[in-house]
């Protein structure tokens, strides 16, 4: 795997922890989890490119449409 998907394997097992309670000493199986899950999806043509959670990196409106108060 490549470091290019470091980020993805890193966000995956995150959540993988955060599912299972956020166990303790349990890094290392969450990460392996995380890399077959990647490797999988690339392997299976499944991949779907990873969308951005970065508010700052969102298209089109961003504010709620206010009332015209005129």
């Amino acid at each position: 795997m490549r470091n290019e998907h470091y980020q993805e394997i890193k966000e995956i097992a995150y959540y993988l922890w955060v599912s299972e309670g956020k166990p303790e000493g349990q890094s290392d199986r969450h990460w392996e989890m995380a890399t077959k899950t990647v490797e999988n999806q690339y392997e299976n043509g499944e991949h779907q490119p990873q969308r951005s959670t970065d508010p700052s990196e969102c298209k089109g409106t961003t504010e709620p449409a206010q009332p015209d108060q005129t």
